[in-house]
């Protein structure tokens, strides 16, 4: 029996970072989907811009583990954006 396919939500590249969009995702869907897309940047760079229903309270323990940063980003009723960098 095969396991289940890893939640990895919507990904993209923009000229301020690499976007996802874990929106819609069940728990714990979005954790995951944003530790596997900061695990894989490894040591660049590379703001990531996290797209959520929510707050991610859960995330931000996991994120400072690894030594990342969290600045919350203006934006529409509904929606929890987040920039990602890692922590100077």
């Amino acid at each position: 029996m095969s396991s289940p396919p890893r939640p990895q939500g919507r990904r993209w590249t923009a000229p301020d970072g690499i976007h996802i969009d874990v929106r819609g995702l069940a728990p714990p869907g979005p954790l995951v989907a944003i530790v596997a897309l900061i695990e894989s940047i490894g040591g660049a760079a590379t703001p990531v811009i996290l797209h959520h229903d929510r707050d991610p309270v859960m995330l931000y323990g996991e994120l400072a583990e690894r030594g990342w940063a969290v600045e919350r980003i203006d934006t529409v009723p509904g929606e929890v954006r987040l920039k990602l960098e890692r922590a100077r």
